[in-house]
């Protein structure tokens, strides 16, 4: 064989993909990924576009590519990470939406089936309690509305409560939820207590035929009549 047709034999007919060549979407998406893991790994404070980048084996420029800011980029990861627990909690709620202690249990179960360091990235970025980062505050306010507006109506068919009380009170049980976890992560309680003890607190606060503020005023004691002279 010739030297020409062994050269013509060793080139391929159209040439291989380059090596860790991903498109545009999917490269947008893996680096979300791997912000979520910097979070979950390091914390809210560690995310930042040198961060990510040295975790993704890529350049800074690319990040930039993809992310204008880091607003951008934690206001992305947080609706990353968000999305998924929002999408299960939906889907259990549509499965059994008029049991309020199944569907504790079941909320309970999924939090705590994440990573510690997901748990805790989560509650922070709920809370907005890891950042004084306008934009952190903003999507915090927006993620917090989309969980009670998810969990309002089993709340206000629960305990009989109207708007805006059902919300409140929605957002009120939300933030003991999350501090069971707390206490959990800092080693005070373990797992199958933090869900037993709140699952026995709602179950004692819905048993207690809890009453709306505005009917317990109309249901308290009449104005004694003024005295006749």
């Amino acid at each position: 064989m010739s030297r020409i047709q062994k050269k013509r034999t060793a080139t391929p007919f159209s040439p291989a993909p380059k090596r860790g060549y991903l498109a545009k979407d999917a490269r947008h998406q893996s680096l979300l990924q791997t912000a979520a893991a910097v979070v979950e790994k390091d914390g809210w404070p560690a995310l930042s576009m040198i961060s990510v980048a040295a975790h993704a084996k890529v350049s800074r420029q690319l990040v930039y590519e993809h992310f204008s800011s880091v607003d951008q980029l934690m206001s992305e990861t947080m609706t990353q990470l968000f999305r998924e627990m929002f999408e299960r909690m939906r889907e259990g709620i549509q499965r059994n939406p008029d049991n309020l202690a199944d569907l504790t249990l079941f909320a309970e179960r999924m939090t705590f089936d994440l990573s510690p360091g997901r748990t805790r990235a989560l509650w922070q970025m709920i809370t907005a309690t890891y950042s004084d980062n306008l934009e952190a505050t903003r999507m915090s306010r927006r993620l917090r509305h989309l969980l009670t507006k998810l969990w309002a109506p089993i709340t206000q068919g629960a305990f009989g409560l109207e708007d805006p009380h059902s919300g409140a009170l929605t957002w009120m049980l939300h933030m003991a939820f999350w501090g069971a976890h707390q206490l959990v992560d800092d080693g005070e309680i373990d797992r199958d207590t933090a869900s037993k003890l709140f699952v026995w607190m709602v179950t004692r606060i819905q048993a207690g035929g809890a009453v709306a503020p505005s009917k317990a005023r109309k249901a308290g004691k009449k104005r004694p009549r003024p005295l006749s002279t």
